[in-house]
């Protein structure tokens, strides 16, 4: 059995930027009694905007025809319940990136129990919207996702990635 990477320490995942912070509403929670997994995608995805427009390629630019992203593949990794009420935030690391991909880790801190609670590893794929077909990201999209990586991966501590997946 392979074993996964260990998650960063809440004050790491907090210095990272900030893509969405909200208090769990109850209706967020399953029969289980804690966040139901389509919630923890809805916020990843609301979150992953909120990202992505810091590099141009934001919610509005792609309802303009872009340029914009598809997500390729994902990994969800739940490490702790969150329940109602906690006060959550999510944050944004970038990976790793190729002409047409980039590779980005979300990490969804539960400021309630001050646990890493979750992570959210994706590659998403640069589309043009007008043939739907994967293109080279814009040279100023490329330059600030570079600008970004370079940040990232000049952190002190490893993003926590599953090993099956990444930007080709």
């Amino acid at each position: 059995m392979t074993r996964l990477p260990a998650l960063p320490t809440p004050d790491q995942v907090g210095a990272l930027p900030l893509g969405l912070a909200l208090t769990v509403p109850p209706d967020f929670t399953d029969a289980n009694g804690h966040m139901n997994i389509a919630r923890y995608l809805e916020l990843y995805s609301r979150a992953g905007w909120v990202a992505f427009a810091r590099f141009g390629l934001g919610e509005e630019t792609a309802l303009a025809g872009g340029p914009a992203t598809f997500d390729a593949e994902h990994y969800l990794r739940y490490a702790a319940e969150v329940h109602a009420g906690d006060e959550i935030t999510v944050h944004s690391r970038l990976v790793g990136r190729s002409a047409k991909a980039v590779h980005h880790v979300q990490l969804l801190l539960d400021r309630t129990t001050g646990a890493v609670a979750s992570t959210f590893e994706a590659v998403s794929v640069s589309i043009d919207l007008a043939v739907r077909r994967p293109t080279p990201f814009p040279p100023a999209v490329a330059a600030a996702l570079d600008a970004q990586l370079a940040r990232d991966t000049a952190l002190p501590w490893p993003p926590p990635l599953c090993g099956v997946i990444g930007a080709r």
